[in-house]
């Protein structure tokens, strides 16, 4: 059939249907989706969850990642989101309606509490924050409107490790769901699933991601029937991704293993160092052995993330911009997973009322990325030389009091 030149512009030659095989994953984009007939448009609906409808609930390439994230976490299911945020969201408005409850630990990501509070609390979903350390304990603050459990284990600030199966325990039995944020770990880590939580929830913008250009979330679930009410909301929400960050996504998940070896086995020297100086009171990591959990970590968890936390002294709180600023390879940042080192600085005492463990002073969280041991020493170093410029001007002071 002879077209114009404007129809030709829009439908090119049929090309041939033979298989093209590559080892990387095909990016297949789509709004509009088209049928063969007027039987697959009228149903249309019923391939929401298997099938392709529209490309906001799915393209063979989200689907492709989705399977790929479900056979890592040991899942039935697994559903891809914009963000890890969205993914917490998403899993709470699925669980939950007004006048159900939600315990949530007070290391829970931050912007996900504001979610909790300040966006369901309105809609008459409430919620009640709990000590990480509650483990067994959290039994006394389930009753009967209680409809999910959040645990995030480590906490990503201060990393108390919770006892997930004790708390799974608990929750089941008072009828609750449990949803697990397992974005320090990841799966290669620790399988929430396996543990018996209901929802798995990675933020794959970290490690999965591993280049700090990636945002995206993930939810792995067991039951068919959960997956469908999390798939539904997913759509009422209108979340959808980019085929491009799934392909991005997927190309990080294959040399995951490698760079999270490669950056713990650098972070287990740092530690080392760290420990060393005097500026340092206290180190956060679930495998140093005073640390909150460290016996359930060593029995729940096969190894360490490459990020932690450490204490300053006190008195070094007004030289911390300082020796920021003389960092070359650590980056200011709030994030981990990437192949850049990072430092967070916040204070986790702020809302917090289970932290008379932890010593006073400014709290670093690094993440340690995939830059050679040496040069991450010796720009620490290099930047903490004002600490101990002002250590040995302190010394002095003391001195001459003392005479």
């Amino acid at each position: 059939m002879t077209t114009s030149d404007d129809t030709s512009h829009i439908h090119p030659p049929e090309r041939s249907r033979q298989p093209f095989q590559a080892v990387a994953m095909p990016v297949e984009r789509a709004s509009t989706i088209v049928f063969d007939d007027l039987e697959a448009f009228e149903t249309r609906a019923e391939r929401v969850y298997d099938g392709f409808s529209y490309g906001l609930y799915g393209t063979p390439t989200s689907r492709l990642l989705e399977d790929h994230i479900a056979r890592l976490e040991g899942a039935a299911r697994a559903l891809v989101v914009p963000s890890g945020m969205a993914a917490m969201t998403l899993a709470t408005m699925a669980v939950c309606r007004s006048g159900d409850r939600i315990l949530m630990p007070e290391t829970l990501y931050g912007p996900a509490r504001d979610m909790i509070l300040r966006f369901l609390g309105p809609l008459g979903i409430a919620a009640q924050s709990y000590d990480p350390r509650l483990d067994a304990g959290i039994a006394g603050l389930l009753d009967e409107r209680t409809r999910l459990v959040w645990v995030e284990s480590p906490g990503s600030g201060t990393f108390e490790v919770q006892d997930v199966p004790a708390i799974v325990a608990a929750a089941h039995q008072a009828g609750a769901l449990v949803a697990a944020d397992n974005t320090w770990a990841s799966h290669l880590l620790f399988k929430p699933l396996a543990h018996g939580v209901d929802i798995s929830m990675q933020a794959l913008s970290k490690h999965a991601g591993g280049h700090g250009d990636l945002l995206m979330g993930s939810l792995a679930v067991r039951d068919e029937g959960l997956f469908r009410r999390l798939k539904d909301t997913a759509r009422f929400l209108g979340y959808g991704v980019s085929p491009e960050d799934c392909a991005l996504c997927e190309r990080g998940l294959m040399t995951m293993p490698v760079r999270m070896r490669h950056a713990a086995a650098t972070a287990v020297e740092i530690v080392s160092w760290l420990s060393r100086r005097p500026e340092v009171t206290r180190i956060l990591h679930p495998a140093m052995p005073d640390h909150p959990g460290h016996a359930v970590w060593k029995r729940d968890f096969a190894g360490a993330a490459a990020v932690f936390s450490i204490v300053l002294r006190p008195e070094l709180a007004p030289l911390q911009n300082e020796v920021l600023r003389r960092m070359r390879l650590f980056k200011l940042g709030a994030s981990w997973g990437g192949v850049h080192s990072l430092i967070a600085v916040n204070d986790p005492r702020k809302g917090r009322t289970s932290l008379d463990w932890l010593p006073s002073g400014p709290v670093w969280r690094l993440s340690i990325g995939l830059e050679a041991l040496e040069d991450l020493i010796g720009d620490l170093e290099q930047a903490f030389a004002p600490f101990a410029e002002f250590a040995t001007a302190s010394k002095a002071v003391g001195r001459r009091a003392a005479e």
